[in-house]
């Protein structure tokens, strides 16, 4: 099979987007605006001037009601995510990793921000969507520089991130007169100086400042795109972001200026019916076209699509980037490992990628009761203002229709005989008790409860069993709600961090960790993939878990009590600290060390105990054996005194020996004196005991070598035709 050409590739990028879901009208984006109107409350469609145009907010109330309870489980800690270890060599490294990785949302992105949106979104229009990607962004500053010297000029020339926009050079008049004076007096001696007069230099730069980071950015839902067959966006075969950009801000992130120059600008085929209707209550016409052509807007859709590409018959993933209007212009096409994308809904659909939204279980209760409310208000209007028939010319009609307190209706006959109120019937008893049944209806839908609204004011004369039966309820829906959102959106979402991190961050970095600062070396993580990252979600609210870490707390100490204070491996002072280091957590406070230190810790801190004091008995003790000792090194010191004189004794005796032998024998001594040093050293540096007899057969040695020697001599003079002994 042939490689894929721009031409064919482009087409089927074109066919992708144009059917893909989520690109322009639809089911979809209708469901998704009506939702956004019902959120804020707009007009519902019905309304009739002069009568009642109330709205119930129950999208809102229900929506606002469950988001702080998913925000609190997840943002309670400082930790969104942990990473546990598989092995027990990954301890540390999965510590330093749950650290760095949240340190990375929540201080290098708005992480709080980025949740709040995401849920939102998803509690509001099916998906919430989010991108994450590795930035390599180049922030470009322009600066003025002004009386730069030489060293200071060169400095901005070597280096490689700075342009220069303008520079000028000129003479530096002070050093140019002090140069002047120091030439004078040396020509007063008869000297001559050459050196050239100092330069200085203005100048205006750019500096391009390059770096890279993990970013995480929210996605509006009316921006993603997605194939219609796709059940998740792993196994989509296109998804799409598609989004606005100027032509400068296309020219900043590296695509070809002359490309760019060559894209028409948009015609609000971004500019869907969600986003008007986003804007709308602020602002009627939100998007205005710009008269600059760098700031105009141009459509980008940043695609990812499994496609054969190369022609070997295995699709792969590649981005592909295209601009323009309805015939795309092709701007980058890479390989790619993964997506960006991660996505979250709170009512997810079996086989099928968007689920449904909380809105959606709320919106026909909201609309039936604005209905009824509006019905109600305008009864009691009319009720209070009741319709009167007259007859005809008997009542001034202009002092009728004025309704003010006091008022004075002129007529012709007496009021009963030509006026009578026409009473309208009441509604509220049929209408009350059915906004009631509403109420009902929507908190069994959702699980949100009036209770957990704090918008029940009998709450109080309710059992306190009935009410924490209704409590749990909810909290079971809000939980379920909660794992949903981290079994697929959230864990997605510090996956691919992490893996971002290993892949691009090849620098360490210092970052402040639990109150001190430390090196991360994420390189290090390579080839260690083998760490799990677990959402952590407590069973129950923060209260509930700190009503059970008390009764813990309590079986402890009874434990503890019943061991006799000793610890034993039931209980434990760790166990301890674990279960008050957690209800310090749950009570969000920070810093467990600022309460109790943790027994490893202490046990560090703890100083060995002074000995006792001696006593009376144990003194005299001590002075008698220092006595003892004291005598003791006083004998041992004269038989050493003894041993050394003895020993200086055999050394000066060594000496007359040697001296006799070179006297007889010259040379031919040499290696007898050789081993009489040896014998020395080991006189000096051996046992003196042994040493001194070590000498004293040395000595007996030499006497017999110098006989020896001796009688060799007087052989050597009585035998005929003997050599003389050689030197050497």
């Amino acid at each position: 099979m042939a490689k894929i050409s721009d031409t064919e590739l482009q087409s089927i990028i074109n066919g992708e987007i144009s059917n893909s879901l989520g690109f322009l009208g639809g089911n979809l984006s209708s469901q998704r605006k009506k939702s956004l109107e019902y959120y804020l409350g707009e007009k519902l469609g019905t309304e009739i001037d002069g009568r009642s145009q109330v709205i119930s907010t129950d999208v809102a109330d229900t929506i606002e009601t469950i988001l702080p309870n998913l925000l609190r489980i997840f943002t309670a800690s400082d930790n969104v995510v942990r990473c546990e270890p598989v092995k027990a060599e990954d301890v540390a490294l999965a510590e330093q990793a749950t650290n760095y990785i949240n340190y990375i949302f929540n201080k290098d992105n708005p992480g709080f921000s980025i949740l709040y949106t995401w849920f939102k979104d998803a509690l509001l229009e099916k998906n919430g969507i989010i991108k994450v990607f590795w930035d390599e962004s180049k922030k470009v500053e322009q600066g003025t520089y002004k009386n730069l010297n030489d060293d200071e000029y060169q400095l901005l020339v070597n280096d490689p991130n700075v342009e220069f926009v303008e520079t000028e050079e000129f003479e530096d008049e002070k050093a140019k007169e002090q140069l002047q004076q120091v030439k004078e007096m040396a020509a007063a001696q008869g000297q001559e100086i050459e050196t050239p007069v100092p330069m200085l230099h203005n100048c205006v730069i750019k500096r391009t400042n390059a770096f890279g980071k993990v970013k995480v950015e929210n996605v509006p839902p009316e921006e993603f795109l997605i194939s219609r067959s796709a059940k998740s966006i792993e196994d989509a075969n296109f998804v799409a972001h598609k989004v606005a950009r100027t032509r400068s801000e296309l020219i900043e992130m590296g695509f070809d200026p002359e490309v760019v120059d060559s894209l028409p600008a948009t015609q609000n085929v971004l500019h869907s019916t969600e986003k008007l209707t986003r804007f709308g209550d602020i602002d009627e016409n939100p998007f205005k076209h710009s008269t600059d052509k760098s700031t105009e807007q141009i459509e980008l859709y940043e695609c990812y699509i499994k496609i054969d590409y190369d022609g070997d018959g295995v699709a792969e993933l590649r981005k592909v980037c295209v601009g323009g209007n309805s015939s795309y212009t092709i701007l980058e096409n890479v390989s790619v490992d993964s997506n960006p994308f991660c996505s979250l809904t709170p009512i997810p659909m079996p086989h099928r990628f968007y689920g449904r939204s909380v809105s959606e279980l709320v919106e026909d209760i909201q609309l039936v009761k604005s209905t009824v409310m509006r019905q109600l208000l305008d009864n009691m209007y009319l009720t209070n203002n009741n319709r009167v028939a007259i007859m005809d010319g008997m009542v001034n009609l202009d002092d009728l229709l004025t309704s003010r307190p006091g008022g004075v209706v002129r007529t012709k006959q007496p009021p009963s005989q030509v006026m009578m109120p026409m009473q309208s019937q009441t509604i509220s008893q049929q209408a009350f008790p059915l906004l009631e049944y509403l109420d009902t209806v929507r908190e069994t839908r959702t699980g949100v409860t009036r209770y957990a609204q704090g918008l029940d004011a009998d709450s109080l004369n309710k059992t306190a069993t009935g009410i924490n039966t209704l409590m749990t309820q909810t909290q079971m829906r809000m939980e379920l709600i909660a794992r949903i959102f981290s079994e697929t959106g959230v864990k997605d979402l510090f996956s691919k961090i992490f893996e971002l991190t290993v892949k691009y961050q090849d620098k360490e970095r210092i970052i402040q960790l639990n109150n001190q600062f430390v090196p991360v070396r994420p390189t290090e993580w390579k080839d260690r993939y083998n760490i799990s990252i677990i959402v952590g979600l407590g069973s129950g609210s923060k209260e509930q878990q700190l009503v059970i870490l008390n009764n813990i707390l309590e079986r402890q100490v009874q434990a503890f009590q019943l061991q006799g204070g000793q610890e034993y491996p039931m209980v434990t002072l760790k166990n301890f600290y674990n279960t008050l280091s957690k209800m310090i957590e749950n009570a969000g406070l920070k810093n467990v060390e600022n309460y109790f230190v943790n027994p490893d810790v202490g046990k560090q801190m703890i100083q060995p105990k002074p000995p006792p004091p001696p006593t009376p008995i144990e003194k005299i003790e001590f002075t008698r054996i220092a006595s003892e000792e004291k005598r003791k090194l006083a004998e041992l010191e004269l038989e050493n005194k003894k041993i050394r004189a003895e020993t200086a004794e055999a050394i000066l005796g060594f000496e007359v020996k040697i001296k006799d032998m070179e006297l007889k024998y010259n040379t031919q001594i040499d290696v007898a004196k050789m081993k009489a040093d040896a014998d020395l050293d080991k006189l000096v540096t051996s046992n003196r005991n042994k040493t001194f007899l070590a000498a004293q057969k040395s000595s007996d040695t030499l006497e017999q070598q110098i006989n020896s020697l001796d009688e060799q001599r007087r052989t050597s003079k009585t035998e005929p035709g003997s050599e003389p002994i050689q030197q050497g």
